[in-house]
């Protein structure tokens, strides 16, 4: 027992947490031990012994090494936007994380968009659409008043000696000339936000903190994939994570093959697979410490995620929901060390006088 809790407060000590922290999971680690026996915890206890705690400031170091990895060119850095793998109004880790990624690497906010990759390149066809509209019409338009300005001038030549009607055909063209030069104005503006917003921005940088099945890289690229079709926009596409599963990149090889795109990958470690062998524990043990897991879960009524099929053993602002169960969940017999924190809509009552309001305001 005493060996234990010496091994307890080593692991604990390692994770960057305040001592009201480091005082909760020992708390829970002695409440798992008391419950567990002295075997089963030795076992759950080797599981923490290799659990990485990403604090802010682990975090931070993370993120810095990918960037400092990744940017060892200025133009590569000048050329490119950062963005969160999904939309800012789902507020969660991602977002979190990838406002740490920014500060961490004095990113600059206006090379961010933090409504996500999807979205940029919806506008950015938009603007394509409309500013070659604009070029489009305006080139006609120079054409069409070259013509006027060279009939007029002609005209000129013809009247040189009547004063009074060479002033009128030299206001006409000067009107015509100040109208030209006004509408080159007004698109180079465009034409130059344009190009500041858009044309000059050659790579996407996604940012999350964990790939585990893959499946929300998976949905996200072929939502890309199918905006890029439509906008035939060219932009290398990059996803920097600070943990990655190899199933979970497995996963997104198999869909870049089969949408045909291209995207780099970069992270900072490989995920620990708590229940692959020869990983925490040999082959010839693994199945003992699975029985021991699945008994765990089900005596205490741990529901796993659905999502959980690698069995991770790391925790961020929000533990993954790939986590291994017994680590993020909980129930009234066992207390989570890292818990996952769900994110359920919380309906707010709503009156018949709200309903009869709301009816009469959008009947206006």
């Amino acid at each position: 027992m005493v060996n234990q809790t010496k091994d307890s407060i080593r692991i604990v000590n390692n994770w960057d947490l305040n001592q009201v922290q480091r005082d909760e999971k020992l708390e829970i680690l002695n409440m798992w031990e008391t419950k567990l026996g002295k075997d089963d915890f030795k076992t759950i206890l080797e599981i923490c012994s290799n659990f990485i705690y990403y604090s802010e400031g682990v975090t931070s170091l993370a993120y810095k090494d990918i960037f400092n990895k990744n940017n060892s060119e200025t133009p590569f850095f000048e050329q490119s936007l950062f963005l969160p793998l999904r939309r800012k109004e789902r507020i969660e880790s991602s977002v979190d994380m990838f406002s740490i990624f920014r500060l961490a690497n004095r990113i600059d906010a206006n090379k961010t968009h933090v409504n996500g990759a999807v979205d940029y390149l919806e506008k950015y066809k938009a603007s394509k659409e409309f500013n070659s509209k604009a070029i489009k019409e305006f080139d006609q338009e120079v054409v069409k008043g070259e013509v006027s300005i060279h009939g007029l001038q002609t005209k000129l030549e013809a009247y040189r000696a009547n004063r009074k009607i060479r002033s009128s055909i030299e206001k006409q063209i000067s009107k015509l000339q100040a109208i030209k030069a006004r509408k080159k104005e007004r698109i180079d503006k465009s034409i130059k936000e344009f190009h500041q917003n858009y044309y000059s921005i050659k790579n996407l940088i996604i940012i999350d903190d964990f790939i585990g099945t893959g499946d929300s890289v998976v949905q996200f690229l072929k939502k890309l994939d199918k905006t890029i079709r439509e906008s035939k926009i060219t932009i290398n596409l990059f996803l920097w994570v600070i943990e990655a599963s190899e199933s979970g990149m497995e996963a997104i090889e198999d869909t870049v093959k089969e949408l045909e795109i291209e995207i780099h990958i970069s992270f900072y470690k490989k995920t620990i697979d708590v229940l692959a062998g020869d990983i925490i524990f040999s082959r010839d043990n693994i199945e003992e410490v699975k029985a021991l897991i699945e008994k765990v879960n089900k005596q205490n009524r741990l529901k796993p995620s659905p999502y959980c099929k690698n069995h991770a053993i790391a925790s961020f602002v929000n533990a993954p929901n790939n986590n291994l169960t017994l680590l993020s969940e909980e129930s009234p017999t066992w207390k989570a060390l890292f818990l996952r924190t769900k994110r359920n809509k919380v309906e707010r009552e709503v009156s018949i006088k709200d309903m009869r309001d709301t009816y009469q305001y959008l009947r206006e």
